[in-house]
């Protein structure tokens, strides 16, 4: 049986603040009138207002015995009613048309045989896309809400779900046996058989994945991807079958035994064996992948660094280059300002030297402009 609390099903509460009962229990003037002009005496006055309030929340009448005794209270007091009152009905009858003027008044219609029929037709529609009975119920009561129906109790649900279900999942059973030759089913199910030397069946070896995909491992990780690779293709097998189903096929047979898995029918055996295979090969290629991503990643993030180191090395011979070819620049300014103030020596040596060094430097801008670009170039090292 399905959890209730795993489910969206509207229950009471095991505790109410004063805040809450304020905001969801407390009658309006026109509900006060409603159900004081259909009843006689105080009592059923009391209980037709605990049965609208409680149904505005809820979306189905409770047993009136469980309704939480801190809520009886709290609308005793709102309403100025004696604590002595008793809740309950006297008369089955009276209790009917109390709820038959709720769902008129609320526009709701009753949870019938028509009711019954369209949940079972959205329960069939989940079932084949989802597995966890508490996603198909919430769908159920989803649907049973928007089309205005009261819902039905949780039991008539949860057991509604479970039935159809299980139809559902021997439909899709059958149909990948259907798929399945005689050799092929003879080789799964001899994964379940144990070793004589080892004791072990594959089936252990299928479930016992490997480490996560670290440097160690990946030799264990290729063994097994490989073992499993040449187990088959699957695909074509399970491609009727939606994720969420097929992931729950496969984890609920890891969570078996070899034993159980034996005692299961055959095409639920074999359906829940392929599930589990072809799991088992997607994670691994999965972690395969994962490990290639993370070692090219530090593969390229090492390059990086030794790139950011290169460069700094480069720079740091630029810029002592460009310093000394400054220095040199400067020393060639001062030869030419000494040179134009003494125009009648004699040309010595040093001044052919400047001359052809002259020659070199004035295409690309001359001494000062080499030196201004020098300065510029060595400038932001020192910021």
């Amino acid at each position: 049986m399905t959890s209730i609390e795993r489910t969206a099903y509207p229950r009471f509460k095991r505790y109410y603040t004063e805040k809450e009962l304020r905001e969801i229990y407390t009658p309006t003037s026109p509900e006060k009138v409603f159900s004081w002009s259909h009843t006689t005496g105080l009592q059923n006055y009391l209980n037709l207002i605990i049965l609208l309030k409680t149904f505005q929340r809820l979306g189905y009448f409770p047993q009136l015995k469980n309704v939480p005794l801190t809520l009886i209270n709290y609308l005793k007091n709102i309403l100025n009613l004696s604590e002595k009152i008793k809740v309950g009905y006297e008369h089955q009858r009276t209790e009917y048309r109390h709820r038959s003027l709720i769902r008129e008044r609320l526009q709701v219609k009753p949870f019938n045989q028509d009711a019954k029929e369209e949940m079972n037709l959205i329960i069939k529609q989940s079932a084949t896309i989802m597995d966890n009975p508490a996603d198909i119920i919430n769908v159920a009561i989803e649907e049973l809400v928007k089309e205005r129906y009261e819902l039905p109790s949780f039991n008539t649900l949860d057991r509604e779900v479970s039935q159809i279900r299980e139809q559902v999942n021997n439909q899709i059973f059958e149909r990948v046996l259907t798929q399945l030759s005689a050799d092929f089913q003879l080789r799964l199910n001899e994964l379940l058989e144990s070793n004589s030397a080892e004791k072990r069946s594959q089936f252990n070896q299928l479930k016992q994945l490997p480490k996560k995909p670290t440097r160690n491992h990946i030799n264990d990780l290729l063994a097994y991807y490989y073992w499993l690779e040449s187990l088959g293709e699957f695909a074509s097998y399970l491609k009727h079958i939606s994720q969420p189903k097929l992931k729950h096929f496969a984890a609920e047979a890891k969570a078996l035994d070899a034993s159980a898995l034996k005692e299961m029918s055959l095409p639920k055996r074999l359906t829940l064996l392929l599930c589990l295979i072809y799991w088992c090969q997607g994670l691994t290629r999965d972690n395969l992948i994962e490990m290639f991503l993370k070692r090219m990643a530090i593969i390229h993030k090492k390059g990086k660094d030794e790139l950011a180191r290169l460069q700094k090395l480069h720079q740091e011979k630029t810029e002592k280059l460009v310093g000394v070819f400054a220095n040199v620049l400067q020393v060639l300014v001062s030869e030419n300002k000494e040179n134009q103030l003494v125009n009648n020596n004699p040309q010595n040596p040093s001044d052919n030297l400047l001359n052809k060094v002259n020659e070199i430097l004035i295409p690309s801008g001359g001494i000062e402009q080499l030196l201004n670009e020098c300065e510029a170039v060595n400038a932001p090292k020192w910021k």
